[in-house]
């Protein structure tokens, strides 16, 4: 009792003693833990293209291993499923922008001309008015302090030309990260296996007691998060389609830019829908208000169609999470990382929600168990 006593006293002074710490050195750390993010970045970037990549990568090697059934063969399977999985996914980026770029180009010339009108129409308007001609007339240049001219622009120049080195280190970094984490997501690509069983074997020596739980959570969560990416790829795919056949049948301009954005927007839960309306309404109002409002009321029927028939269809069964907490999810993940942490943190509530109630649900049986008892 008395050794017991004093681990529990042992390890009540040392979490005090960390939390003290903690606080004091609070700025500290969080520096610290800034420059570790920073410089693991590229891994954590490599690591997600990887796991995206190898949802395509299992269905490559499964095909190669149905056509080529020679042991010989086999050996190739990885290299042929790597190649292949990252060309699909470069040639969808090449068909998208091949697609987009002349339609996007087209509507910011639409969109330039309607603006020059406006502008011209201001000008007219700033030339005939009566105090305006007045305030022209009364200007005298001998009035205005050159040398707090000079400064502004030269400060003006300064701050333009820090702006610029800035934005062209940021471009190079941005360069520097996307090259290292391609090329750290191919390495775990090739080498997955070996570091299956590394991880195997380091869960076997330091956390054998929690083994069968820790599992758990680990196929829980990647059960969640590869159902989410598959489902809502081909959903988006199918309404992006869908989008884009409507809107070509209905004879309303830039059908396959928008047919993309709502594509795109349908990968973002709630907020997506809304977004990809939202910017189809505007992109058509600067042609047609009249289109914009029959594009409304189609973009409406079509997702309202989507969540009803299409996605039960094509996804199977919902994550099983609530939409109260779906809703939640977005608002959390929206705060801490923008779209990028909406779509990330729904899979991670599904998954969590998953456990807690599978969990729950065995205590209660127990607890029921044993009243019967």
């Amino acid at each position: 009792m008395k050794k017991y006593i004093n681990r529990q006293h042992i390890s009540l002074v040392l979490a005090l003693f960390i939390l003290y710490l903690a606080i004091i050195f609070w700025p500290h750390f969080i520096k610290w833990a800034g420059t570790l993010l920073g410089a693991i970045t590229p891994l954590l970037i490599g690591g997600m293209i990887a796991y995206i990549v190898n949802l395509l990568l299992r269905q490559y090697e499964g095909l190669y291993l149905r056509l080529f059934k020679q042991k010989k063969a086999r050996r190739f399977k990885r290299l042929w499923g790597i190649f292949l999985s990252y060309f699909t996914i470069f040639l969808i980026v090449a068909i998208v922008i091949r697609l987009v770029i002349p339609e996007l180009i087209n509507c910011i010339q639409l969109l330039i001309t309607n603006h020059s009108r406006v502008i011209t129409r201001f000008i007219a308007t700033f030339e005939n008015n009566d105090d305006v001609q007045k305030i022209l007339r009364n200007f005298d240049p001998r009035h205005i302090s050159w040398a707090k001219a000079q400064k502004y622009l030269t400060y003006g120049f300064g701050g333009t030309f820090k702006a610029l080195m800035s934005t062209a280190s940021s471009v190079v970094s941005v360069a520097t990260t996307a090259v290292i984490a391609f090329f750290f997501s191919i390495y775990l690509l090739i080498y997955k296996e070996m570091l299956a069983r590394q991880f195997s074997r380091l869960i076997n020596t330091y956390l054998a007691k929690v083994k069968r739980p820790l599992m758990y959570v680990v196929h829980t969560f990647d059960d969640s998060y590869s159902s989410y990416i598959v489902g809502q790829c081909k959903d988006a795919a199918l309404l992006g389609i869908a989008c884009f056949i409507g809107m070509t049948i209905l004879r309303m301009p830039y059908a396959t830019m928008i047919g993309v954005v709502t594509a795109f927007g349908a990968l973002i839960p709630i907020i997506g829908a809304i977004l990809g309306a939202s910017i189809g309404v505007v992109l058509i109002f600067a042609v047609s208000p009249i289109k914009a409002g029959i594009f409304l009321v189609f973009i409406i029927l079509l997702q309202q169609f989507d969540n009803r028939v299409t996605y039960p269809l094509v996804v199977g069964k919902s994550n099983g999470l609530p939409s109260v907490w779906v809703f939640a999810a977005v608002i959390v993940g929206g705060s801490i990382s923008g779209i990028l942490g909406m779509m990330l943190t729904v899979p991670l509530f599904a998954a969590i929600y998953r456990i807690v109630a599978t969990d729950v649900g065995k205590r209660e049986q127990a607890k029921e168990k044993s009243i019967a008892e």
